[in-house]
């Protein structure tokens, strides 16, 4: 029949459908009840069948107003099958007369009316199509996965429980039939006011047609106005074999043939518009993605959750030497270069398999066996249960960039070594012939008998000790900047002795106090402990009292450890903080005596911590050094601009 023309087929469905009904009708005026079964067991089978196509075509249907009647066709159907089985005649409830089929007839339509009152309902705040104060912007974004049909269903499930406890436990149900005076006010009320909600419900479809196929439109409306003849042909009939029963078992027949041509046969399988058109979207969306992919500059590679390519992009084929049918189906792994060991890739899975971004380098090896560096940010694909169904990776290539900084380490490699050998050749220089200076003063100053020519000696002996103690603190700078060292663990109690002990003995008559605990541990720099003497050194250099006093005591904070050295000096000049604290030219350390404490800032800073500077009460100066206690706390150090609020 697929040949046959249009109107053929048209005239061929009048014929079979006439002669469909009048055989029903013939049928009816033989045997009611045969005629009542076959009616009613056609419209629960439609009923099924819509239920059935809806759930599993769920994830399609972009309508809502499609979902919820399809869903509430499960428990309609239900109802009329009881309806169907306890009717006279059928002999499952030999005591129940007319009442209770008529009873299980209202109950079905008023769930009937209400879902399609609420589906209409629905639908319209779902797609915007009423004058909203939103702008006709949608209100309602319902996701119709399988845990929302779910609920939906136990929703019907307890409205369901409840109309059908209150007929047969509770009898608690109005009656609606009585043998002998037919319907009951309460069967002829309810039938209107159904009639009022099918009419209501069929408003709300109108005014949302255009979200509609519009062939499915123009089915449901037509199946809606058989339903409301129906129920007004139901209104008045008097015997349940009556005509008017007859004329509305006819309309309800109708009404369900034209639901199922609606959302069955139109909107599945001729020609499936309305289930599919979801997909033709989503279709038209992976162009769009391939395009902007194609257009964005970067190489994009898609993987399912086992990790086998899906999709790549042109910019990842030029990029690799693979094409798209060569990549597709394999696993990432046919780019490794064997550069990184297995824990590498171990912390990637780990990181993107617990739905986090992971970003950082790789070293690839394209098809021809070239190595390339990228720089790649792995995401997971989330479904729409929050599940984890693929994976999304856009690399940048780097090569050339690694090249270069490699190009440059090795340049700065060679200046560093070229300046260490400078400055080692000027501070050897320099200490020869500041020997040389310093020695001849001393004759110089052993040989006068002038008072003034042995001052000026004495002064120039000075000075030539302090540019070799300037001297050796510049080498110190020096192997800082350029040698850094690794961190270690380090007993601070034992540390903080060392450098009292070897204090003690260089200046006798130093009072140092010391209060550390002994078990506290910290791993950091090993030039913190030369940072902390040579701050107590310049406190009992700089004191300006007999005997001097130091205190040494150190805490532990929150992930770090404070060190504090309190003295009863005059104090750090304003100058030297300033050098310190980088608020000055960095040439103006040249013009200061601050070298051995812009040393121990350096330390401090490049251990990942901070150093403080307050005034002692009530004289002498208080500084404190505040070092995470461990390699992962460097994180979390302070941030530099509120640290140097604080010096301020």
């Amino acid at each position: 029949m697929d040949g046959t023309p249009g109107w053929r087929k048209r005239a061929l469905f009048l014929v079979l459908s006439a002669g469909g009904v009048v055989a029903l009708y013939v049928v009816q005026t033989r045997n009611f009840l045969l005629f009542h079964s076959i009616v009613e067991v056609f419209s629960i089978l439609i009923a099924f069948a819509v239920f059935i196509v809806t759930w599993n075509a769920r994830e399609e249907l972009e309508h809502p107003f499609v979902v919820i009647l399809g869903i509430s066709y499960l428990f309609v159907g239900g109802i009329d099958l009881l309806h169907t089985l306890a009717y006279k005649g059928m002999g499952v409830f030999p005591s129940a007369g007319a009442n209770l089929p008529t009873q299980l007839w209202v109950l079905g339509r008023y769930l009937e009316a209400a879902s399609l009152l609420g589906a209409g309902a629905v639908g319209l705040l779902a797609t915007g199509t009423v004058g909203l104060p939103t702008g006709g912007r949608p209100s309602l974004d319902v996701e119709w996965n399988e845990r929302t049909m779910l609920a939906l269903m136990a929703g019907y499930s307890l409205v369901v429980a409840l109309g059908l406890g209150s007929i047969f436990v509770g009898d608690r149900f109005p009656q609606a039939y009585v043998e002998g005076s037919g319907l009951t006010q309460f069967k002829v009320v309810s039938e209107y006011l159904i009639v009022g909600l099918f009419t209501v419900g069929l408003g709300l479809v109108y005014g949302q047609r255009e979200t509609f196929d519009s062939r499915l439109f123009q089915l449901l409306a037509a199946s809606l106005l058989l339903t409301i003849g129906a129920e007004l042909a139901f209104t008045f009939y008097v015997d349940v074999y009556g005509l008017s029963n007859v004329v509305g078992h006819f309309f309800k027949l109708g009404s369900f043939y034209l639901i199922y041509l609606g959302v069955v046969k139109t909107g599945i399988t001729d020609p499936q518009k309305s289930l599919y058109r979801a997909l033709a979207q989503r279709e038209a969306e992976a162009r769009k993605f391939k395009k902007a992919a194609d257009y964005s500059g970067h190489a994009i590679l898609v993987t399912d959750r086992d990790g086998t390519v899906q999709y790549v992009n042109a910019a990842w084929e030029e990029m690799t030497g693979y094409t798209a049918s060569e990549a597709i189906g394999r696993n990432p792994r046919i780019l490794n270069s064997g550069e990184h060991d297995d824990a590498f890739y171990e912390e990637m899975w780990s990181t993107i398999l617990g739905g986090e971004v992971w970003e950082g380098e790789i070293v690839n090896e394209r098809k021809n066996g070239e190595r390339f560096v990228i720089y790649q940010t792995t995401a997971p694909i989330l479904g729409d249960e929050g599940d984890i169904q693929g994976f999304v990776a856009i690399n940048d290539e780097i090569t050339e960039q690694k090249q270069y900084e490699k190009r440059l380490e090795s340049d700065l490699h060679t200046s560093i070594k070229q300046l260490q050998v400078l400055a080692r050749v000027l501070r050897h220089n320099i200490r020869n012939e500041m020997s040389v200076v310093s020695g001849t003063a001393q004759v110089v100053r052993n040989e006068t008998d002038e008072d003034d020519i042995a001052a000026m000696a004495t002064r120039i002996e000075e000075a030539s000790d302090q540019l070799l103690a300037q001297a050796d603190k510049q080498r110190e700078i020096v192997r800082l900047l350029m040698e850094p060292s690794a961190e270690t663990s380090l007993r601070l109690a034992d540390a903080i002795d060392d450098v009292v002990e070897r204090l003690s003995e260089r200046y006798p008559g130093t009072e140092i106090a010391v209060d550390v605990p002994s078990d506290l541990r910290l791993t950091t720099l090993p030039e913190l402990r030369q940072a902390i003497e040579e701050l107590v050194e310049n406190a009992i250099v700089h004191a300006d009292r007999e005997p001097p006093e130091v205190t040494i005591s150190a805490r532990s904070r929150h992930r770090s450890v404070e060190i504090r050295i309190e003295d009863n000096g005059p104090g750090i000049p304003s100058a030297e903080r300033q050098v310190i604290t980088e608020e000055a030219e960095i040439d103006a350390l040249l013009h200061s005596s601050g070298m051995g404490l812009w040393l121990v800032n350096r330390t401090v800073t490049r251990a990942g911590g901070t150093i403080r500077f307050e005034d002692a009460d009530p004289r002498g100066s208080v500084v404190t050094l505040v070092v995470p206690q461990s390699r992962t706390d460097r994180k979390q150090r302070p941030d530099p601009n509120e640290t140097r609020s604080r010096l301020d």
